[in-house]
């Protein structure tokens, strides 16, 4: 690497900042990427979590939002100072290939629900990792997923998503235990 001189400034601050960014992991979902951010843990439900001063800020992983379509609605059930309990039904979020229903992948108590998302709900496919984060909630620091163990849950699962997406699995009473089990967005 060449001195800064007057002909030859140096690197710039931008090439420096870019040479710390962690470049995302990438599931390929058929043709279509999910990209995985790096800096932030992961959960079984699709959601991803970021440690804050007391707990964990949560949103959708970028898989969930693919398969979810374009957002359109999100519901809550619950409020700034509700307890929740992991694997409770806290909300319902209506996209345009699907509606769902949200878990809350911790104990502990809510914190903050992201009322930008509940006005425009369409942050999450534009910022979900950002300004599209859905809720917090404060409480000891869950196990997550590293975005790779994530990416392998993900690889491990995908042959199944794929076969209910397609209509091959059926998921009610007639579906076999451990399809429902996998299936579940409650893990």
């Amino acid at each position: 690497m060449s001195k800064p001189s007057k002909n030859n400034p140096g690197p710039r601050p931008a090439s420096i900042a870019a040479q710390n960014v962690k470049k995302p992991l990438v599931f390929m979902m058929g043709r279509s990427p999910a990209f995985l951010a790096v800096d932030r843990g992961y959960a079984r439900n699709h959601m991803w979590a970021s440690v804050v001063e007391n707990g964990c800020r949560w949103g959708l992983s970028a898989y969930a939002v693919r398969l979810l379509g374009d957002m359109e609605r999100l519901e809550w059930e619950i409020e700034p100072g509700s307890t929740v309990r992991r694997g409770q039904r806290i909300g319902t979020i209506e996209a345009s290939k699907a509606t769902s229903d949200l878990y809350c992948p911790m104990d502990g108590a809510v914190g903050q629900i992201n009322p930008a998302v509940v006005k425009d709900p369409t942050l999450l496919n534009s910022n979900l990792y950002d300004d599209g984060w859905l809720f917090t909630v404060l409480g000891a620091e869950p196990e997550l997923l590293s975005p790779e163990q994530y990416l392998g849950h993900l690889e491990a699962s995908w042959p199944l998503a794929q076969r209910v997406l397609k209509g091959q699995v059926s998921l009610g009473r007639q579906g076999d235990q451990s399809e429902r089990d996998e299936a579940s967005w409650q893990n």
